[in-house]
């Protein structure tokens, strides 16, 4: 289907294009497809967005000051778009929508200009391509009309939609127990609303895999793909550097088969610190960048965690090609790391290697390691079939502790995810892969806690040396943290336990904060707090050809601590097209000056850039380069992390859901977590599930809402709920689809309402 992005974008912005030539490049062949195109043309026409030169060609207008972006809808009715530029978002009211759904990427005019705080406002004057063709909904009988309508369960996109004739006009009672998976025919125009069929019933009550094709089609995720039947490229071994007699180790925590594939590992002792060497598998070698398959990948964005399996984002031909086998040459890009004694960095190299890893070293070694006595000669069991190996595994342990405890740029928390065997893959670490704005606590039991160590060095270090030759890469860009936020969460904790040491002029960072909290007895609260106020990771792209202040920048990027992932092009997208720019480097860069002269350079060497004077890549090689580098490509990626970072969440959800239901009308023991002026959120102890107390369903009193103190507290009886505070309660009601879980409290005794009542005066008096 062509969309109005696809027509801006193979318009020449400078010298327009004749319709045939569009038709051509579009690949519109029938009549009906062609006078759709004419029409559209006329349309933004009209609009001001393309215009006709007198030599019968269009052009996009650069006399109306449009703006390009992805419409952000809240479940409360606000709207905004999030520019493509990454400049301000812009509000939209409702009467501006123009029809444009969530997700939706539009073209919008400036309405009213942002003052102070008050964000800019606009008017979507088009949809460029719609974000959602597939939904979930309910089915629900009109009333005036006694026809079946379709209600979107994402209450970002409240409309109500037609069925096609062939469903709507049939006899059929909606069932509870029933949602639908419907595919919009005609999205909505004008006074006209949008139109559906019914693809396939899905019941609430189907089991795990029912669960996970409610969450896949939720989140718009594709189960069943054909992938483009191209063969991957095969990789020369000619000029790689032979490391096969090297004992590299392999790590990994997941068990299922189809799980990712990641890097492999070698430390030795050297210079008064470690030699450590990281070995990645090689997939941007065996992708033509810019063809069929990494369009697809591209489009794909990453791998899916359904719990228990995997949604992978490799086909079968790449993975097998790619992933390191035991005892077998492999081929990888490699890089070395010298560190000292503390953990700092004092050289690396990059280089296109072939090696031969010897073991595979699970959860199963690492707990017998750490079970192990130091002085003890005897090895166990569980570590005789690597017991060659367990010289290399100790010095890689040991430099996993120094560099983690080094790196105070990250924020590391426990993940706290439940302990159900639906969700068994998920409580392994991630290696490289923030989902939020902090990481799993550095754990020596779990093999890819260590290898997530090694991984992070080595995606900073590249950031690094692609920074210093001025190429593009993409990273990871942690949001800051806002100061009235940390200021807010400190006077909470000191409220909550008074025995924390806190900086309260206004110095603390996220990290001195937990660091405080650690010896608290209520940590678990408080590091929930902290999550609370965490901003998230976006990905964003260095290209010196975009950047309006490219020296700014520079030096903004280089005092920064930044993640360029590149070790895992298993796991997703930017991992492959970062490691397509250091390969490119590595197989295609000028080493030396001329032909002639003698002195050739080591590209992949840290601080090479510097003595390097003239044009790094052949100029097609660069311009290419350059071309795949655009704001589009990091959009469509950012949008693909939420998507996947929703899945995660909701699969996790879903799960303690299902939990819950077992326990419906059941007490059980719970800790407050949350205090709001509607209710207060509590974590079901056995579950570990958080419900919400609705302030509704307290009827021995009126209660107020004190936000300073983080507390509820009766008019008449002063008895209070607060943060930490245990408390006795029943689930009530359970949704599914909304992942809410309703909590009735359990009246207790009066010796605890005068307990409650002390701790209310004490804390009264003290504020």
């Amino acid at each position: 289907m062509t969309t109005v992005l696809n027509i801006l974008e193979n318009l020449n912005r400078e010298e327009g294009l004749e319709i045939s030539k569009l038709e051509k490049s579009l690949k519109l062949t029938k009549k009906p497809d062609r006078d759709d195109l004419n029409i559209a043309i006329k349309a933004l026409t009209r609009l001001g967005i393309v215009k006709n030169t007198d030599d019968g060609k269009v052009l996009i207008s650069s006399e109306v000051d449009f703006i390009q972006g992805r419409v952000r809808c809240s479940s409360k009715g606000y709207c905004f778009v999030v520019r493509e530029d990454q400049g301000e978002d812009i509000y939209i009211r409702e009467n501006n929508l123009n029809n444009a759904w969530h997700g939706d990427s539009v073209i919008v005019l400036i309405t009213k200009p942002g003052v102070k705080r008050r964000a800019p406002e606009g008017s979507i004057q088009c949809v460029l391509k719609r974000y959602n063709d597939i939904l979930l909904a309910k089915l629900e009988i009109e009333k005036k009309t006694g026809e079946l309508k379709a209600y979107p369960l994402d209450d970002r996109i409240p409309v109500i939609i037609d069925l096609d004739d062939d469903f709507a006009n049939k006899n059929k009672i909606p069932s509870k127990d029933l949602i639908y998976e419907i595919k919009i025919t005609k999205y909505p125009i004008g006074q006209f609303k949008a139109t559906a069929s019914i693809i396939r019933e899905l019941s609430v009550n189907d089991g795990v895999e029912g669960d996970i094709e409610i969450l896949l089609s939720k989140n718009n995720i594709s189960k069943n793909i054909s992938y483009p039947k191209v063969a991957p490229k095969k990789i020369s071994i000619k000029g790689r550097e032979d490391l096969t007699s090297q004992p590299s180790l392999l790590f990994e925590s997941w068990e299922c088969k189809n799980s990712p594939s990641l890097p492999a590992l070698f430390a030795q002792p050297y210079d008064g610190g470690n030699r450590l060497w990281i070995h990645c598998p090689t997939v941007s070698e065996r992708l033509n960048i810019g063809g069929k398959l990494d369009k697809f990948l591209k489009e794909k964005g990453e791998v899916i965690c359904l719990g228990n399996d995997w949604l992978e984002f490799l086909n079968e031909s790449l993975k097998s090609a790619s992933q390191f086998e035991l005892n077998k040459k492999n081929e990888a890009i490699s890089l070395m790391i010298d560190i000292n004694s503390e953990g700092n960095v004092v050289d690396w190299r990059f280089t296109l290697s072939l090696i031969k890893p010897v073991n595979l070293i699970t959860s199963k070694h690492f707990n017998a390691i750490n079970k192990r006595k130091i002085k003890s000669k005897a090895v166990p069991i569980a570590l005789k079939p690597i017991k060659d190996s367990l010289e290399v595994i100790y010095t890689i342990i040991h430099s996993s502790k120094i560099i983690s405890n080094n790196n105070i740029s990250l924020v590391k928390l426990d993940q706290n995810i439940p302990n159900l065997e639906r969700l068994m893959e998920l409580q392994k670490v991630f290696p490289s892969r923030d989902f939020h704005g902090w990481s799993k606590s550095y754990d020596c039991c779990d093999p890819q806690s260590i290898i997530d160590v090694y991984i992070r060095l080595a995606n900073s270090i590249l950031g690094q040396h692609l920074l210093g030759y001025k190429l593009p890469f993409i990273y990871k860009k942690h949001e800051e943290v806002d100061p009235s936020s940390l200021n807010e969460l400190t006077k909470s904790a000191l409220a909550l336990d008074k025995k924390i040491t806190i900086n309260i002029d206004g110095s603390a960072t996220i990290n001195d904060l937990i660091k405080a909290f650690d010896s608290s007895s209520n940590r678990k609260i408080l590091h929930k707090l902290v999550k609370h106020i965490i901003p998230g990771i976006h990905l964003k792209l260095f290209n010196s050809n975009y950047s309006i202040d490219n020296v700014d920048l520079l030096n903004e990027l280089a005092n920064e601590y930044i993640e360029s992932p590149w070790c895992c092009p298993s796991i997703n997208y930017w991992n492959i097209f970062n490691q397509f720019i250091i390969s490119t480097l590595l197989t295609d860069g000028k080493k030396k000056s001329s032909s002639r002269s003698r002195d050739s350079i080591d590209l992949g060497k840290k601080d090479s850039w510097k003595e390097v004077t003239w044009d790094i890549l052949p100029s097609k090689i660069n311009e290419n380069i350059y071309n795949l580098s655009n704001l589009k490509l990091i959009q469509d990626l950012n949008e693909m992390r939420n998507k996947s970072k929703s899945f995660r969440n909701n699969i996790i959800s879903i799960a303690q859901c299902r939990e819950a239901q077992k326990i419906i009308g059941k007490e059980v023991t719970g800790i407050i977590t949350g205090v709001q002026s509607y209710g207060f959120f509590t974590e079901i102890d056995c579950i570990s599930a958080e419900g919400l107390v609705h302030v509704s369903t307290l009827g021995d009193d009126w209660y107020e809402y004190r936000s300073r103190q983080n507390l509820l507290v009766g008019r008449k009886s002063k008895k209070t709920y607060q943060l930490s505070q245990k408390v006795n309660i029943k689930v009530l009601k359970v949704d599914i689809l909304k992942n809410q879980i309703d909590l009735e409290l359990v009246k207790k005794a009066d010796t605890e309402l005068s307990k409650n009542t002390e701790i209310y005066n004490h804390t009264d008096t003290d504020n």
